[in-house]
């Protein structure tokens, strides 16, 4: 994930157990590993937390794997877990990468981590990144928050009303798809009901795509829990209408 000062406070602190006591894939993440990757090519994560994700992928039969976190207590947590340095877990910053150009034949970008980035420079540069380590032809994983899966939904929508309002008494012209942290250290957060740090950024589906495509990338199949649990990916954004959205939005691409 990005090194942006709040990040690095909240996975170094209120959110450090929290995403350690994780264990298993989801169900989104292990049908897109096994669909679109595979195990015996060079594979990277971004933002890999404790590990998670690529030991789950070990089991699969994965073979060369990296990860890389700004939080160097995360990583050591994560060679703990792999006394014989199986996997080779490194302290990364995603917005600038010490890996050479095309290094990996696969990627992984899910956990939502681009959202947790603070500005939409920073966002688009880690977007960047990943782009230049990946290798021509190879594959990419992404995870989202989706905004218009979120404002579907009465309460949140109701909750964006008031935070447009109060966003508008008071001057600020921050986005609304920039959303406070309902939640921290698996508690509700109560800043967010006085629209205070730390935000996430809620991309919404076209934007997203069209920034993936401005990058480089090619996108290959797209879409939600809905899509996935139908195992009807699509691969154009415009196929997709709000009422089709649950949950994170998953995209794969191609270099």
């Amino acid at each position: 994930m990005s090194s942006s000062s709040t990040t690095k406070d909240l996975y170094s602190g209120v959110e450090f157990s929290t995403w350690l006591e994780l264990q298993n894939l989801d169900v989104q993440e292990q049908y897109l590993i096994q669909k679109y990757f595979q195990p015996e090519l060079k594979t990277v994560e971004a933002g890999t937390n404790g590990g998670r994700i690529l030991f789950k992928m070990q089991e699969l039969g994965f073979t060369d794997l990296s990860g890389f976190d700004c939080i160097p207590a995360l990583i050591d947590r994560a060679i703990e877990r792999d006394p014989h340095r199986t996997i080779d877990f490194q302290v990364g910053d995603a917005i600038e990468l010490a890996y050479p150009n095309n290094s990996f034949d696969q990627i992984i970008y899910l956990q939502q981590i681009i959202c947790l980035i603070e500005t939409s420079a920073a966002r688009l540069k880690a977007l960047q990144e990943s782009y230049r380590i990946l290798k021509p032809g190879g594959t990419g994983l992404f995870s989202f928050l989706n905004f218009e899966s979120r404002s579907s939904q009465i309460i949140y929508s109701s909750y964006l009303t008031y935070l447009k309002l109060i966003r508008k008494l008071r001057g600020d012209d921050r986005s609304i798809q920039d959303l406070p942290w309902l939640k921290l250290g698996g508690k509700f957060n109560p800043n967010a009901i006085f629209d205070r740090s730390p935000y996430t950024y809620w991309y919404r589906v076209t934007e997203i795509c069209d920034l993936l495509r401005s990058v480089g990338f090619e996108i290959v199949a797209l879409g939600t829990e809905t899509q996935i649990e139908a195992d009807r990916l699509v691969t154009d954004d415009r196929e997709l209408t709000a009422r089709d959205l649950v949950g994170m939005l998953y995209v794969a691409v191609k270099k």
